[in-house]
């Protein structure tokens, strides 16, 4: 990469310098709108939770972009090199997801009026069920961190011939100014300005590449099936991918993000349940229609060989910057850098969230002042966002697949709740459930065992979901322990300020 200049210089600068005006501007507005109405980080969870009074189009848009990071980008272009237009099952993934989230898990959180997903769990089964998902959750949502920190990288990478590296320090740099100036507030701001412009650039980019690709989509369909790989222009695919990528990603997408604080922040910051639910007209759509048109630029970038030489990673980046017009390639850079922006704020919030609230305050000082709390979330995002920066120049391990390892840990945390909302409450046959498959997961992951037992072809994902619902129900039906959470009276409750009454 050393060497190579992709772009211009003035096309990065008016890049930076859109993210520079959109986040400095919106944290000095949202300063002075506070100041002027005698607002203060007094003000509950102000930073951390936007003051729990974010609107349906705040919930919804940055709902969608928090989920539109590096695996929705570069992570499907890079994907679609491997299975094809089958790539897109990633978003319609996203939108089960969504529908979880914004119909199930996301009002239940904000009715009971928890601050983040492991105390939830603690409602459910106690303290000690809480601090451990608090030390599973944080890390694993860390590592979506590390990812987001090289995608954005790589997007610098295509702007500027750098090193991923480097990118990845700069981008780092932007997404910690993202979230650090007004907290959850600014992104949910942030992320309406970028999400109109992003949808702008990508439909604009649809339309021009019938024009800039050599020999057209029709040269793109033929490259493949010269290859005998007709099955990669199906969404289909073959059977195989369909088992090995689209039903996996579906289950650890849904399973992961409709449990962990990254995807139930910003419901437990909305005004109320009723506004979580309407945001699924909103979040839906953006989210789960992202993935079409990045499948196929992926396809085009790899059936051109100058840049499929480059890599599944790089070879979409560059190729945009080389063919497109300059202009839509500013917009489109832009908008692209702004949505992994929001994704790197949200994975920086989350972790140093599940610190503040369920660690600090919890075990150490429970009488924390709103002030203290946001000084320590700002600590916390600072401390995990320079860690990130700095594993992530030398170790950038494939997007997706580890997306799909870190999310299948948190299959039978979504398995438990759902027990303990509605049936019964063990938190013997919960951790146990919970440490079996977390055992799982490492062992099909890290050793040759799938091989030896001829199930390799059989995604963790899968493996974790079976074993979850089996050892989850069979425990909890032998164990002793009390009724489900909504059998019982504690539910009959109502919502005032976000509080049980």
């Amino acid at each position: 990469m050393k060497g190579m200049n992709y772009m211009q210089m003035d096309v990065l600068l008016i890049v930076l310098l859109y993210e520079i005006l959109t986040i400095v501007g919106v944290g000095w507005y949202l300063s002075k709108r506070e100041k002027n109405n005698f607002l203060s980080s007094e003000e509950e969870d102000s930073f951390i939770l936007a003051g729990r009074g974010m609107n349906t189009t705040q919930v919804g848009v940055t709902l969608a972009l928090t989920m539109l990071g590096s695996a929705h980008i570069w992570g499907t272009t890079a994907n679609a090199a491997f299975v094809g237009a089958t790539a897109v099952w990633f978003g319609l993934a996203c939108t089960v997801m969504m529908v979880v989230i914004t119909q199930m898990t996301g009002p239940w959180v904000r009715k009971l009026g928890t601050s983040t997903t492991p105390e939830f769990i603690g409602l459910l089964y106690g303290k000690k069920s809480r601090i451990i998902i608090s030390c599973v959750m944080g890390p694993l949502i860390f590592g979506l961190l590390m990812l987001e920190t090289q995608v954005i990288g790589i997007t610098f990478a295509a702007m500027t011939g750098w090193d991923i590296g480097l990118g990845c320090l700069v981008g780092g740099i932007f997404g910690i100014g993202y979230v650090l100036f007004a907290g959850m507030k600014e992104v949910s701001w942030l992320n309406m300005i970028n999400a109109a412009l992003m949808y702008i650039a990508l439909i604009l980019t649809a339309v021009a590449l019938f024009f800039v690709l050599p020999g057209g989509w029709d040269a793109v369909a033929n490259h493949y099936t010269s290859m005998d790989q007709e099955y990669m222009l199906s969404i289909f695919g073959t059977p195989d991918i369909l088992f090995a990528f689209a039903l996996p990603t579906i289950i650890t997408t849904t399973f992961f993000q409709g449990i962990s604080q990254m995807g139930l922040h910003t419901a437990i910051a909305a005004k109320n349940a009723t506004t979580v639910r309407k945001s699924l007209l909103i979040a839906g759509p953006v989210n789960g229609l992202f993935c079409i048109i990045p499948t196929l630029i992926g396809l085009a970038a790899m059936s051109i060989p100058q840049f499929a030489q480059l890599g599944p990673a790089l070879a979409s980046p560059v190729m945009l910057v080389s063919l497109l017009p300059k202009p839509l390639v500013i917009l489109l850079l832009a908008g692209f850098l702004g949505a992994l922006l929001s994704t790197f704020a949200m994975t920086s919030l989350a972790p140093a969230t599940i610190i503040v609230k369920d660690l600090y305050v919890s075990l150490y000082k429970p009488n924390a002042s709103e002030k203290e709390q946001t000084k320590m979330v700002r600590i916390a995002i600072l401390i995990l966002s320079v860690i990130a920066i700095a594993v992530t120049v030398s170790f950038q391990p494939d997007v997706i697949t580890a997306i799909n390892w870190i999310f299948s840990w948190m299959i039978p945390v979504f398995s438990i709740s759902i027990i303990g909302l509605f049936w019964k409450r063990s938190e013997a046959a919960a951790l146990i459930t919970m440490f079996l498959c977390w055992a799982l997961n490492c062992l099909w992951s890290m050793t040759s065992f799938p091989t030896i037992i001829g199930m390799d072809n059989v995604h963790v994902a899968i493996m974790s979901l079976i074993v979850s619902v089996i050892s989850g129900i069979l425990l909890t039906f032998f164990l002793p322990g009390k009724p489900g959470f909504f059998s019982e009276n504690v539910h009959k409750t109502q919502e005032v300020g976000g509080k049980i009454a």
